[in-house]
C-alpha cells in the first residue's frame, strides 16, 4: 500500500505521481495507491486543483482528473476548467462547487490528518508505512523491496488478504517533527534511556551497543527480522548485545500466552532456544508449546507454574508500560543505544546506527568512571528519559 501526500501544483508531487503510476503498471496485482491532498496555503491554485479532483470523485472520475492534473500541472484557473471539461465534468457545476466551497471540508480534513501524522508539506510518500526518501528511482526501489518482503510473508504462510491489515496494525505513524517520547513515534535521532531491566540477553554484558527489542511472538514481521539480527550479531560479536522485551499486540490472539511460554522457558535457562522455535513455527498458538518444551527437555510442570504466575504477567505489563512510555505501539521496534528504528528493516539500517553508536560509546568509555550496573546502564543516565 502506497500513500502519497501531494499538491497538484507541486513539481515534486507530480514526479512522485509518475513513479507511482509506473509501479501500478509494473505490478498491477500487488500495488495500491492512495492520494492525500495537502495543498500549500501559499499557492491557492493547489487548493482549487484539489477541489477539482474531489469534484471528479463526485461523478466517479477522481483518478481521471487526478492523472490529468499531474500530467500537466495547472498554472492558472483556466487550466483547471480545461481539465474539468476534458474529464467529463459539467463546467457550470464544477465552477459552482468551487465558489460554494462544496469540497473544501474534505480537503481540510485531509490536511488535518496529514498534520496529525507529522506530514507538514507535499512531497511525502509512504510504502507500507515506510517513508520513501529520494527521487522516483528511490520510490520504485522501495516499492520493489516491500513487494519482495510481502511475497516472502505470503510464502511463510500469511494469507494475502491479511497482509495490509497486518501492516496497518503494527506500523508506527510517521514521526512528528521534534517528537518526544510519549508523544508519538520516537525521534530516531534521539538517544532514549530505555531500560534493559533484567530481561533475556544475547551478547556480552558490557557490549558497547545494546539493542532493546520490543517484539510479539505472533507478529510475522518480528519473525522475519530475526535473520537480520543474527547477521548483525555475527558481524559484531563483541560489540552488540540484544535485550528482548515483550509487546504482545491485542489483535494477536496468542501473543500474550506465547510471551509467557518464552518467559517460562527462561526460568529454566532456555529463553533463546524457545524464542527461536516459536518464531520458526508458521502456525503457533498458546496450546501447542508442549512439543517445543519436550524438544528442549524442559520440565512441563514447572513451565505451567511459571506461566500462571503473577511474576510473569507483571514482567509483560512492565514491558508494555516501557514501550508506551517511549512512544512505541507497534512491533518489531528497536532502540539501539536508545535510538529508535521500527519495523523489519534491512541490515543496512541497523548497521548505520550501530556504527554511529559505536563511535559515541567509545567516547563515553574514555570517561566512564565504572561502578554499579552495566556499561549500558551507566551510559543511559545521560539519555532522554521517558515522559
Amino acid at each position: 500500500m502506497i500513500v502519497q501526500f501531494g499538491d497538484y501544483v507541486d513539481a515534486t508531487s507530480a514526479a512522485q505521481a509518475q513513479a507511482l503510476a509506473d509501479a501500478l503498471r509494473r505490478w498491477p496485482n500487488d500495488v495500491r495507491v492512495a492520494f492525500v491532498p495537502v495543498p500549500s496555503a501559499t499557492r491557492p491554485l493547489g487548493l482549487l486543483a484539489a477541489q477539482t479532483a474531489a469534484a471528479g470523485g463526485a461523478i466517479d472520475r477522481y483518478w481521471e482528473v487526478h492523472d490529468r492534473l499531474f500530467a500537466k500541472p495547472p498554472k492558472q484557473r483556466e487550466d483547471l476548467e480545461r481539465i474539468a471539461a476534458a474529464s467529463g465534468l459539467d463546467v457550470a457545476t464544477w465552477a459552482a462547487s468551487l465558489a460554494d466551497g462544496l469540497h473544501r471540508p474534505w480537503i481540510d480534513a485531509s490536511v488535518a490528518s496529514a498534520r496529525e501524522l507529522g506530514v507538514v508539506r507535499a512531497g511525502a510518500v509512504f510504502v507500507n508505512g515506510r517513508a520513501a526518501k529520494g527521487d522516483a528511482s528511490a520510490i520504485m526501489a522501495l516499492v520493489a523491496s516491500e513487494r519482495e518482503a510481502m511475497t516472502g510473508l505470503v510464502h511463510d504462510g500469511l494469507p494475502r488478504s491479511e497482509i495490509y491489515a497486518e501492516i496497518l496494525a503494527v506500523a508506527d505513524s510517521p514521526a512528528p517533527r521534534n517528537a518526544a517520547a510519549g508523544t508519538g513515534s520516537p525521534d530516531p535521532a534521539t538517544n532514549y534511556a530505555v531500560p534493559a531491566a533484567d530481561r533475556p540477553v544475547l551478547g556480552p554484558i558490557d557490549a558497547p551497543v545494546t539493542i532493546i527489542v520490543f517484539s510479539d511472538f505472533q507478529c510475522p514481521f518480528c519473525a522475519r527480522v530475526q535473520p537480520v539480527l543474527e547477521q548483525l550479531r555475527a558481524g559484531h560479536p563483541d560489540e552488540v548485545r540484544v535485550v528482548f522485551r515483550n509487546l504482545p499486540l491485542a489483535f494477536h490472539q496468542h501473543a500474550r500466552e506465547l510471551a509467557k511460554v518464552a518467559l517460562a522457558a527462561d526460568a529454566q535457562g532456555k529463553f533463546w532456544p524457545m524464542h527461536d522455535l516459536i518464531f520458526a513455527r508458521k502456525e503457533m498458538n498458546a496450546a501447542n508449546w508442549k512439543p517445543l518444551a519436550k524438544r528442549l527437555r524442559l520440565n512441563a510442570g514447572k513451565m505451567i507454574r511459571v506461566m500462571n504466575s503473577e511474576e510473569v504477567e507483571q514482567k509483560i505489563v512492565e514491558d508494555e508500560a516501557a514501550a508506551k512510555a517511549f512512544g512505541v505501539n507497534g512491533t518489531p521496534s528497536f532502540f539501539i543505544n536508545g535510538r529508535f528504528i521500527g519495523g523489519a528493516q534491512p541490515i543496512e539500517g541497523f548497521e548505520r546506527i550501530v556504527n554511529e553508536e559505536l563511535v559515541k560509546a567509545k567516547e563515553f568509555a574514555a570517561h566512564d568512571p565504572g561502578g554499579a550496573g552495566t556499561f549500558y546502564d551507566r551510559m543511559i543516565e545521560g539519555f532522554t528519559p521517558a515522559d
